[in-house]
């Protein structure tokens, strides 16, 4: 299951920052906003998120920390020069060259499919000071035999509205009336925008198919999950396996929220556990 992007932020983008830049490991650059000052929070997105939809957690952040809220490949203002099959390395390798751009170490939040990067890249050893995460979509729903095919047929039809419809559908669990609401709202053309990069959280929920326990066992730092208290009952009790799976691990609901952050809540919560 793909995450909601913060639809509130739409038209939140524009915080006159200047957009920095990092070289991943196989040259592509990813770019990120950097604000505030203090010990160093970075921000994973999820399924079709990019920068912009987490500018008002960011902001929230800055008040206490320095904030590289970054694109993930493929999105934004970051390219993505793969060669071959995705795969989550990748992601992490590029997680790392953020890491090292806000000195070698950082504290870091991931939201929904950002966290299937975030959670192996803590199992590794990647210098993170403590992890927060906002529900991790493992053991979800399954999607259908072939989708992942047709998605990727679509795609390459540049069939860009049906592509993100078919995957607000299997991967964000939207219903019709949900992606017709979408399909006129303002966020629609972020959404199209990113389309490219869907089969990358396709494949990573479409991996994640139980609550890894290996990998979060190997987890050393302090980590926090997130959740909201309007979320489906299976999306709650993954948080809580997820948190029990990690040894100082900890899960905290928010009564505001669903599948969706309440960002402001989320930046108190945040700073809390970060500090």
């Amino acid at each position: 299951m793909a995450d909601q992007a913060n639809i509130e932020n739409v038209d939140y983008a524009n915080r006159d920052l200047p957009i920095e830049t990092v070289k991943s490991s196989d040259g592509t650059t990813i770019a990120y906003e950097k604000s505030g000052t203090g010990p160093p929070v970075i921000i994973i997105g999820g399924g079709l998120n990019e920068k912009a939809m987490h500018a008002e957690l960011a902001e929230g952040l800055s008040e206490n920390f320095t904030v590289y809220n970054y694109d993930r490949r493929a999105r934004g203002d970051s390219d993505d020069k793969r060669v071959g099959p995705y795969t989550v390395d990748i992601e992490i390798e590029d997680l790392a060259a953020v890491i090292e751009a806000a000195g070698g170490t950082a504290n870091v939040f991931a939201n929904c499919t950002g966290s299937m990067i975030a959670v192996p890249a803590a199992a590794r050893g990647l210098p993170m000071t403590k992890l927060a995460m906002y529900e991790p979509p493992y053991s979800g729903p399954k999607v259908p035999p072939g989708y992942t095919e047709e998605l990727m047929e679509l795609l390459g039809q540049d069939k860009i509205k049906e592509a993100v419809s078919l995957f607000l559908k299997w991967d964000a669990l939207f219903t019709e009336d949900e992606i017709e609401f979408f399909s006129t709202h303002p966020i629609w053309p972020a959404f199209e925008a990113m389309a490219h990069s869907m089969p990358y959280d396709s494949i990573l929920s479409d991996d994640a198919d139980r609550v890894p326990a290996e990998e979060l066992s190997a987890i050393t730092v302090p980590s926090l999950v997130l959740g909201g208290n309007k979320s489906p009952q299976w999306m709650k009790d993954m948080c809580q396996a997820v948190a029990d799976g990690i040894p100082q691990g900890e899960y905290v609901t928010m009564d505001t929220a669903g599948h969706l952050m309440d960002d402001t809540l989320g930046a108190e919560l945040l700073t809390k556990f970060f500090r």
